[in-house]
């Protein structure tokens, strides 16, 4: 199923992906601002090490939906057989 097939049949799904990845973007950059110094400071609350880990958790789920918005482009749900005839 190409892309444009996929937004014929279901244009909510390919802008649901879109969305998700603008919102991911948005909270990264808001935690890019909140968090403090990664090498020290205080470890109470908001710290620069707690903002790496969630940038991190971040950029796998950026990535999953990334690969998932990439799958609605696939020609064919299953691959090819092998040895090809």
């Amino acid at each position: 199923m190409g892309i444009r097939t996929a937004i014929d049949h279901n244009p909510l799904l390919a802008f649901g992906f879109l969305i998700a990845a603008g919102w991911t973007v948005l909270v990264g950059l808001q935690i890019v601002n909140a968090m403090g110094s990664v090498a020290g400071g205080d470890w109470v609350g908001r710290h620069g090490l707690g903002g790496l880990m969630g940038l991190i958790v971040l950029a796998i789920f950026l990535g999953v939906v990334i690969a998932a918005f990439g799958a609605l482009g696939e020609p064919e749900p299953a691959p090819e057989e092998w040895p090809p005839e």
